[in-house]
């Protein structure tokens, strides 16, 4: 008898297109107890077929055909009526779930009886499978999965009416609900269709729970085509939304704890009793996530196209960097001289000018461009082009010009049809002035289809294994002039590799050193590397190129062909047999041990091996039995080790190696299955090698998919596996799952390597490195020692399913000292794994490798040397206080070309602090316990200068100001603030006073105050005398309650003889006494629609208290940017040489006089406003000496 509810998965089918991958995902479900439904709406049969085939193939599923068409809803409704499950979850026909999807959301369900709708986190994939960047719709509420009170949520929704929570793919709901509230939603005349799902979750919310599981769970698929994007949904929703927001104001029940606030209580806790639940200012993340999503690239993308569109545009000079351009080539020790050569075979005009245009936008200028043309009948010189007749033999017509290029240092190989982007030339000249051992430079590079960039090759540095299997590096390779003639030019009967002949030769003569590779995408092209590499001459001449450059190295060799015609797969012929030292460490894994054991004897070819088996304290019976049969076998092959040091991986192993007699020792995972003859031989075939130091195969699941292919370092923590889950066959990016290529490092899972080179450089670190990345420092250090680290994969193991670990007391303490020690030692290579590439992803979108890293809008670079000092910010939003203190002061510093800067609105991974290598990195605002527990990773790893950013005086806050809620009481508010500012090597604050209320926290406190933005202050122009009344007002944030309470009875008093208009917040009770009022808006609207209230005179009441005291005084000068006269509480904020009348007791009746005196006066009164218009102006605005400031409190010592 089946315990677990049923939970009937439904499938509304229309569209074919991606249904199958969808229905695979359904019938792959872990849970115990799954109906699956399909209701097809769709014409045509394909969708039958399909889950014909599934049935086929042993699936489960019931299929439907609906009658006629039944449309969105209809069909909804179909599946509701057919499905028979406790719970029900719909699954949209072009998304995908992972196989643990029903199991938790099922459990969330069956832990929480007041929970009646599920969501999960999802992943966005465009149409072809490659992942889109994260955006407001798919982020986690909360830092942990929790159930959420769903009144506290509608409240939310009310002012904030964006589906957060997903489709319908990524919910799950109790049936008895959906068929309850299903017909009320969708009654003809009032049905909800394109906004149905989150109708529903509103409904639901409105009587129960919301339970958010923080797994990714799912993928939403978007694409143009799909039914949401069409315009008929896009008009739908609109009248829907004014439907939803009568629903969430007429909805009744709890109301939340505060505006904007949500409770929610962790999953992991929903069962103890009575329930605690914590709060979380929901509102505010959920706005600063939307202001901070603007700064990422393609957060609104649908299509990978778009997204890589956005990326490309990105990484063009800043005005600040152009107009730097002169002294930053100024700096160099050269000006590289560049020619590039393009070969136009076709005689297609509209693909040459495509070329040169191209280069005639360069942003540093080609010394000469040589076009050598099919359609060109007479030698020409156009300005800088000269054009040259083809001949046949392009190679040898290149060899007989570049003598007579004299002033050339380098020249760069194009095809018409080739579009470089502006900097290309530029990087490229960067690159070979600060170098002085390149010979040759090849790039990244790009598609153009239909004229759209497309289909990117992110390529790793040079990777001689890789080479040798095929000429990844492209065709548009650049060399140093005087080296190639040094070395003959080109042989022209390697025709199109002719270029590639020179490289090997230049590899051959100097080493691997010469070869660099620019991580740029610096051209595109309709001819991109997949046509290149598909020509025949490529294909046929490849293996060609090899002998010749194996040969000339005097390596005997037989090659064969890969995986495809392209690949080449090379058998080194080795004189030698040596002996293997094959290492085994087990303790108390019997079945396992003995599996891998008689499969390694039964299938292994190679038969020059020992077997060391070592027994690391077995106590079992069964284990302690089998290990002394096998040390009674009495066989030279096998001998039985034992070693009691519990608890050290690398001290274990180092312990076998000592005993290996050896020339190579291969470290071997009990876990393994030997499913190959040859693998040994396969590994000795690189191993051999004396170049080569380790050696790693590839590692498969029982099911056929990669569980290892190499490292590669910085992906998702230290090292990570890529291709995880790849099937075995699968070709992988740039095909680097089908041949053999160089890594920085392979798991030890199953490790060969040179006893030799493994005792030189000490074996694995048993002191510092004793549990976990061990392998990965070993390879480290070989790789230190000038030896390559080779994955091959021609020698495939399967690796069965191991038991999780049990935890022991202190592993996690020891596995962060051990990243700790790993990162400090190899930080820089990991950061930049030359078997990778900057521009790929290393964290977040699912955790795919290869997958290209959107990252921020601004704060590209083209150079490798910053010749400015680099900022690092890392503001606490995109608005106020982010914007004031940290985001636009950078902004306005680099366009005055005095630093460079990268914004982060996240914590950025050490990695990525490391790429961007900054000087400083500036803290803003990090007085809780979480921000304050990042901070010290940067003391860690970083030696930039850290500034602690602070603009109010959080230690003290005023009780109804509402940002005090939740927050510390003042003595743990001080620890806090104390502790971070301790981790800091200097504090910038925003006035004096604050500044003296910190004193005695840190010795370099450094007062930097407020100031606008030119672009958006500095032309507002309000109006005034505009109506009957004078128009007095008040604008400001969301926390200032005790503030306005100062003027309430002003308020009241003047309610008759003024037009009182507030802007951002207004008390409830002083609402009735409005003429306007204007809610919160973002803040690039904000100043504009701050000088269109048109005041006559503004207010700035501040009530008295310490918190005021520190504030600056950013009010007046928001105010007297529009030129409004003003009048202000005499608070220490508020004092200084700016004219406004100033309210000494904040009692009525002053503000009352004061007011009347503007109000009969108001010629003087708007005198007082153009005064502190123009003093704002000069003295206010982030341009000019005002940045001196801002120098003096981030840069100077």
């Amino acid at each position: 008898m089946n315990s677990l509810p049923l939970v009937s998965l439904v499938i509304p089918a229309f569209n074919p297109r991606f249904f199958g991958r969808a229905l695979h995902t359904a019938v792959s479900q872990s849970y115990g107890n799954l109906e699956i439904i399909v209701c097809d709406d769709s014409r045509g049969h394909e969708i039958e077929e399909i889950v014909a085939s599934a049935v086929g193939q042993g699936a489960t599923v019931r299929y439907v055909r609906n009658p006629r068409t039944l449309g969105l809803v209809g069909n909804l409704q179909a599946c509701l009526e057919q499905a028979q499950g406790e719970y029900i979850k719909f699954l949209c026909d072009d998304d995908q779930l992972f196989s643990a999807c029903i199991e938790r959301q099922a459990q969330a369900l069956i832990d929480c009886a007041d929970v009646n709708l599920v969501v999960a986190q999802r992943l966005l994939w465009d149409a072809d499978d490659m992942p889109l960047p994260s955006r407001l719709e798919n982020t986690p509420l909360s830092p942990v999965g929790g159930v959420f009170k769903g009144e506290d949520l509608l409240a939310i929704f009310e002012n904030f009416p964006v589906n957060i929570l997903g489709g319908f793919s990524n919910a799950m709901f109790r049936r008895a609900d959906v068929l309850e509230l299903f017909p009320a939603l969708t009654q003809p005349g009032h049905c909800f269709v394109a906004t149905l799902d989150f109708a529903l979750y509103v409904c639901l919310m409105r009587r129960g729970n919301l339970a958010v599981s923080n797994h990714v769970l799912g993928v939403e698929r978007l694409y143009p085509e799909r039914l949401s994007g069409q315009q008929a949904m896009k008009d739908a929703a609109e009248t829907e939304r004014q439907w939803l927001s009568q629903m969430l104001k007429a909805r009744g029940g709890e109301s939340a704890p505060a505006q904007g606030w949500v409770r929610y209580v962790p999953l992991t806790k929903v069962d103890e009793l009575p329930r605690v639940w914590e709060e979380l200012p929901l509102s505010r993340t959920l706005g600063t996530k939307q202001t901070t999503q603007d700064w990422h690239v393609g957060i609104a993308s649908v299509s990978f196209a778009q997204l890589y569109a956005q990326w490309l545009a990105c990484r063009t000079l800043t005005d600040g960097q152009r107009e730097l351009l002169a002294d930053t080539l100024e700096a160099w020790p050269s000006r590289p001289k560049i020619v590039p050569v393009i070969i136009d075979e076709h005689g297609s005009r509209s693909a040459l000018e495509l070329t040169l245009q191209s280069l005639a936008d360069q942003d540093y200028a080609p010394e000469l461009t040589l076009v050598l043309s099919a359609s060109c009948t007479d030698a020409r010189l156009d300005e800088r082009v000269f054009r040259l007749p083809l001949q046949d033999d392009w190679q040898q017509q290149i060899n007989a010009l570049l003598p007579q290029l004299e002033g050339a240092g380098w020249f760069y190989l194009l095809r018409a049809g080739d579009r470089l982007v502006a900097p290309a030339l530029l990087i490229m000249a960067e690159r070979i002035a600060l170098s002085r051992t390149l010979t040759c430079l090849y790039s990244d590079e790009g598609g153009l289809h239909q004229g759209e960039s497309a289909e990117p090759a992110f390529k790793p540095d040079f990777n001689l294994d890789l080479m040798r299997s095929y000429p990844y590096v492209g065709r548009a390779l650049a060399f140093e002039r005087e080296q190639f003639l040094a070395l003959g030019g080109f042989d022209s009967a390697y025709g199109e590799l002719a270029p590639h002949d020179v490289l090997w030769r230049m590899v051959e003569r100097s080493g691997t050193h010469v070869v660099g590779h620019i991580s740029e995408v610096l051209l595109e092209s309709a001819f991109d590397l997949t046509k290149w590499l598909s020509l025949p001459q490529v294909v046929d001449t490849n293996p060609r190129l090899l002998e010749a450059h194996l040969h000339r190295l005097g390596v005997a060799h037989d090659i064969r062909q890969g995986s495809s015609q392209l690949l080449n797969r090379i058998d080194y012929r080795h004189a030698d047999r040596p002996l293997v030292s094959i290492v085994i460490v087990s303790k108390d894994q019997t079945l396992a041990l003995q599996r891998c054991v008689e499969s390694l004897l039964e299938k292994t070819a190679y038969g020059e091996y020992e077997l060391l088996l070592v027994d690391n304290g077995s106590e079992s019976a069964e284990a302690l039995d089998w290990f002394a049969g096998m040390a009674q076998l009495g066989s030279d092959r096998i001998r039985v080790l034992r070693c009691e040091l519990q608890g050290n991986v690398a001290a274990v192993r180092n312990f076998a190696v000592r005993q290996a007699a050896g020339d190579y020792v291969l470290m071997l995972n009990p876990y393994t299955v030997i499913t190959q003859a040859e693998w040994l031989g396969e590994l000795l075939n690189h191993a051999q090698r004396p170049e080569v130091g380790v050696v790693g195969p590839k590692l498969f699941n029982p099911d056929g998919r990669v569980l290892h292919a190499g490292l590669i370092l910085g992906l998702q923590g230290p090292a990570g596996v890529p291709f995880h889950g790849e099937m075995l066959h699968a070709a992988g990016y740039m095909y680097r799952l089908q041949v053999a290529h160089d890594f920085s490092a392979v798991g030890g899972d199953c490790l060969m390597v040179r006893k030799a080179v493994f005792d030189a450089v000490g074996g694995l670190d048993e002191q510092d490195l004793a549990q976990s990345l061990n392998e990965v420092d070993l390879c480290l250090r070989i790789g230190q020692e000038g030896y390559l680290v080779v994955w091959t994969p021609h020698a495939q193991l399967a690796l069965g399913a191991q038991p999780a670990m049990v935890a022991q007391e202190g592993d996690q303490v020891r596995s962060e000292q051990e990243q700790e020690v790993f990162y400090k030692r190899w930080l820089p290579i990991v950061a930049r794994d030359p078997a990778y590439n900057t521009n790929l992803a290393l964290q977040g979108l699912g955790g795919a490798s290869f997958s290209l890293e959107p990252g921020l809008r601004s704060g590209w670079s083209p150079f490798s040397k910053a010749q400015l000092p680099k900022i690092l910010a890392l503001p606490v939003n995109a608005s106020a206080i982010g914007h004031y203190r940290v985001t636009q002061p950078l902004i306005e510093l680099e366009a005055a070309g005095r630093a460079q800067g990268r914004i982060h609105y996240n914590l950025p991974t050490i990695i990525e602090v490391e790429r961007h290598s900054p000087d400083v990195i500036i803290l803003q605002g990090r007085y809780s316990e979480g921000p304050i527990n990042e901070i010290p990773s940067l003391q860690k790893y970083s030696s930039a200068r850290r500034i602690y950013e602070l603009d109010d005086f959080v230690i003290n806050v005023p009780h109804r100001n509402a940002h005090i809620r939740n927050m510390p009481g003042k003595d743990e508010m001080e620890k806090l603030v104390r502790r971070a500012i301790g981790m800091c090597d200097r504090v910038v604050v925003s006035t004096e006073s604050l500044g003296n209320a910190l004193s005695d926290m840190h010795h370099d406190i450094r007062v930097v105050p407020n100031m606008l933005a030119s672009h958006l202050w500095t032309d507002l122009r309000s109006q005034r005398r505009t109506s009957k009344k004078p128009r007095v007002g008040w604008g400001g944030g969301t926390s200032h309650h005790g503030d306005l309470a100062v003027i309430a009875d002003v308020v009241r008093e003047l309610a008759n003889e003024v037009d009182w208009v507030f802007f951002g917040m207004c008390p409830d009770d002083l609402r009735p006494y409005m003429h306007e009022f204007h809610g919160v808006i973002g803040l690039d609207v904000y100043p504009a629609k701050l000088a269109s209230l048109n005041l006559d005179l503004a207010l700035a009441p501040l009530e008295f208290h310490i918190f005021n005291d520190c504030k600056s005084n950013l009010r007046l000068l928001e105010y007297g940017a529009c030129g409004y006269p003003v009048i202000c509480t005499d608070t220490e904020a508020y004092r200084g040489y700016l004219p406004c009348t100033r309210i000494k007791t904040n009692s009525t009746d002053e503000w009352l006089q004061a007011i009347r005196m503007h109000l009969n006066d108001p010629d003087a009164s708007y005198r007082m406003g153009d005064e502190l218009r123009e003093i704002v102006l000069r003295d206010y605005v982030l341009r000019g000496d005002n940045l001196r400031y801002w120098e003096n409190g981030w840069l100077t010592d």
